[in-house]
């Protein structure tokens, strides 16, 4: 059973990698601009984050065997859209719908562990779910340069999304006779304009700072955003409207009222934004600037996988022993790779030492492996049973809204070093050097985020000794 809940994040996951490898390809063969390609990576990021308050309802609704079922379906058939994509446009809607298959089964496999496992068995079952997400993120990175520079067919980056089919068939074979059944969990109610208000809110804020640098900002993406400022306190106020009747909202306002929860979520914000845009900057660095294959562009980037995959297994140990130092030092360390990576890339693009890259990226995977793991456990460890489930659910949307948010802007400084789309090693190289600005600004702030946790915690652990204290007390 387990093989196949890892086959269904195992897809997805590496979906997004091998993207990021694929984009320099895209843009090329399809003659798109910056910002179309921004949304070939993005529109995922958008739907998935837009409607992932829905999965779990669907979960709920089918069954998690039945929503995992035709998640995979779904997610298999809108890769095989995506791979025969015939212009840029269509492919961007393709992936929006990827995303929009992500939404049924992405959440079903959490949730299909916490039915079937019993609470001693999760923590190995959650170790080999953490391994396989870091194999998906290792394999993406030298799968996709592979399969777009052997180029068998003629197909070159379609690959990246027709590897996604005979996954999803075998997956689609095995889980009917291997998943246990599950029956209908509940019939809560959703929140349908909330879900509405949310996802207008989210398209009029990322997809004119996605695209709106390259088509020089028309008045429709000015409006967009403003109509954006508009939604969101809208969003806010029937969210607050809906919990004080009673119902089921997909944001309840009470839940910022936990402190924690409040400094946590601009947290995951600001790591999030940063490992998503960074992988993005990377891949153009790599084939644009420094004219590499994808394969070589996949070997250079794979040490940054695989950094994270060795932390991240002994990230939950670290974190035991030590509590949030590790994740403090990480973040410092990350810091001092980015600058250590603007030094090396004063030099001219074609001088860069790649044997050093490759030595800072690996750090670099390594401190993210470090944090991503622990981070959202030690959020939502002081979290009420009752709220944990809500509270889950809000993280990982924060975490979606931040890589889209992360790449709309990270492209505007990217692609600000010029007036055009296309540019040439140097200013590849000047927009790499800017962008390593913004993720040094980005991690500066999750470690910020780092300090008020640990405070938090303290302060929480100090009034539980506190009230266990007042126990005898009383007694007495």
């Amino acid at each position: 059973m387990l093989a196949v809940l890892l086959l269904g994040a195992f897809m997805p996951t590496l979906d997004f990698f091998i993207v990021n490898v694929a984009v320099p390809s895209i843009g090329t063969d399809l003659t798109a601009t910056g910002g179309e390609t921004q949304l070939v990576v993005a529109a995922y990021a958008i739907v998935y984050a837009c409607f992932l308050v829905l999965g779990g309802w669907i979960g709920d609704y089918w069954g998690p065997k039945k929503a995992f079922i035709v998640g995979i379906a779904l997610f298999t058939a809108t890769s095989a859209v995506c791979g025969f994509a015939p212009d840029v446009w269509w492919l961007i809607i393709g992936r929006a719908l990827q995303g929009g298959a992500s939404v049924v089964l992405f959440p079903q496999v959490l949730a299909l562990i916490q039915i079937h496992y019993p609470p001693a068995e999760r923590p190995r079952v959650m170790r080999v779910y953490g391994l396989a997400l870091g194999s998906a993120m290792a394999m993406g990175q030298f799968l996709g340069g592979a399969l777009i520079t052997l180029n068998w067919l003629g197909l070159t980056w379609r690959w990246a999304f027709l590897i996604n089919l005979p996954i999803g068939v075998l997956a689609l074979l095995l889980a009917p006779r291997l998943l246990p059944a599950t029956d209908r969990l509940g019939s809560r109610r959703i929140d349908r304009t909330g879900v509405a208000l949310c996802a207008v809110a989210m398209v009029l804020l990322v997809l004119p700072l996605t695209v709106g640098r390259s088509v020089g900002w028309p008045g429709w993406a000015l409006a967009m955003l403003a109509g954006a400022a508009v939604v969101l306190p809208c969003f806010w106020l029937w969210e607050r409207r809906v919990e004080s009747r009673g119902l089921d909202a997909i944001l309840p306002p009470s839940l910022l009222h936990v402190g924690a929860l409040r400094i946590g979520l601009l947290t995951v914000f600001a790591f999030y934004a940063s490992l998503s845009s960074f992988l993005y900057v990377l891949s153009l660095l790599l084939q644009e600037g420094r004219a590499l294959s994808p394969l070589q562009s996949g070997l250079i980037s794979t040490p940054l996988a695989v950094g994270f995959c060795v932390a991240s297994m002994g990230s939950h140990s670290l974190t035991a022993r030590w509590g949030m130092r590790p994740l403090k030092v990480a973040m410092c360390v990350q810091i001092v790779g980015y600058a250590a990576q603007f030094l090396l890339l004063l030099a001219e693009p074609r001088d860069v030492n790649m044997a050093a890259l490759g030595t800072l990226l690996a750090v670099n995977g390594a401190c993210t492996g470090a944090v991503m793991g622990p981070l959202l456990g030690l959020i939502l460890e002081g979290m009420r049973p009752e709220q944990a489930g809500t509270a889950s659910g809000l993280l990982a949307t924060t975490q979606q809204v931040a890589g889209a948010v992360g790449l709309s802007v990270i492209g505007i400084v990217f692609y600000g070093v010029s007036r055009h789309a296309s540019l040439d090693a140097a200013h590849i190289t000047t927009g790499y050097r800017h962008g390593l600005v913004f993720l040094t600004l980005t991690s500066g702030a999750t470690l910020a985020g780092l300090f008020l946790l640990a405070r938090a915690r303290e302060r929480r652990a100090a009034a539980q000794a506190s009230a266990a204290a007042a126990i005898p007390a009383v007694g007495r």
